[in-house]
Parts: C-alpha cells; structure tokens; sequence
C-alpha cells in the first residue's frame, strides 16, 4: 500500500511541476522553497493535503471550494481576453459553460447534493479537473458529451422561444408609445 501512496504521489508532484516551474507564481514558489529548505513540489502537496482535510472537515469549507473553481479561472478569463490568440478564450469560455450548468444542477439537487458526505472536497475536486486545458480536461469532456449535443438538439426551439419574447417585448413596447 505504501508503495501505491508513493507511486500517485510522483504522478502529482509530476503533474505540478509544469505549473510550479513555468507558471506566473514561479518566483513565489522559489522564495517558498528557498525559505523553507523544502522542495516546492513537497510544500504544494501540503497544501493540498491541508486544503482537502479542511474542505472535509473545516468552517466555510463552500466558500473554500468554490473560491478555488472561481478566482484562478477568472484570473486566467481576464489573460485570455486579453492575450490575442483565440484558442485560450474558447478553453475559458468553455469552462465557465459548463461551471454555470453545473450550479445549475447543484441548485436543483441542493438538498441532496448538500447531505453527501466530502460533498465540498468531492466538489473541489471536480472543479480542479474542470479546469485541466486541453482535451483531457474535465470543462473539455463534459462540454463535447453533454452540453453541446443538449444544446444543439433543442436550439430550434430555445431560438423559436427567444424571438417569442422578443416579439412580446415589441408589441409591449410598441403599444406603450402609443
């Protein structure tokens, strides 16, 4: 068993080197390391592993959660708006979709979803795979799967529906000038 902890341990520390070392807080994990004579990769496994008890265990663990699956997306939204290729915006754009139908399913479940036990870590969890880039990621998978195909099946009739109300709208507005 220890063997199995040790081997998904590597594949972590492995999987947030590119993100320890080539990401914008490069310089902040370098004064981490240099201050705590630990290797980056072994603090930000504390951090995570402190992150996931409190998100099980701790007061205002919702708002931990869902602070985590907003500020960086939002953080990396802004640069991707203001970066000039276009395939980040869509990436972004992509998970903001699929964060908003998820609120959405977790507002209609709320009574349930609430009562599971790790609910917020379980939560957290999801979110952080929402945001892996590329076709592996979470926002990517869900996105192709289930929301496009939803919307495309029924985007006559939503569209029938929007210019419904549209027209209400101008017959409303068009008989209060009068």
């Amino acid at each position: 068993m220890a063997a199995q902890v040790q081997t998904y341990v590597r594949k972590v520390e492995d999987a947030l080197k590119g993100y320890l070392y080539d990401g914008p807080l490069t310089p902040l994990w370098s004064l981490v390391e240099q201050k705590t004579n630990l290797k980056r990769e072994r603090v930000a496994l504390g951090l995570l592993g402190f992150v996931a008890i409190y998100l099980v265990l701790g007061w205002a663990n919702d708002f931990i959660c869902n602070f985590i699956g907003f500020i960086y997306p939002a953080y990396a939204s802004v640069l991707a708006v203001e970066s000039t290729p276009t395939h980040d915006d869509t990436e972004w754009l992509i998970y903001w979709i699929v964060y908003a139908s998820f609120g959405f399913v977790e507002y209609i479940g709320y009574v349930f979803f609430h009562s599971l036990p790790f609910y917020w870590f379980g939560k957290c969890v999801l979110l952080l795979w929402l945001m892996a880039p590329g076709e592996r990621g979470g926002s990517h998978i869900l996105y192709h799967r289930f929301v496009r195909p939803f919307v495309l099946k029924h985007q006559s009739v939503v569209d029938k529906h929007i210019q419904d109300v549209k027209d209400q709208i101008n017959k409303i507005s068009s008989n209060d000038t009068k």
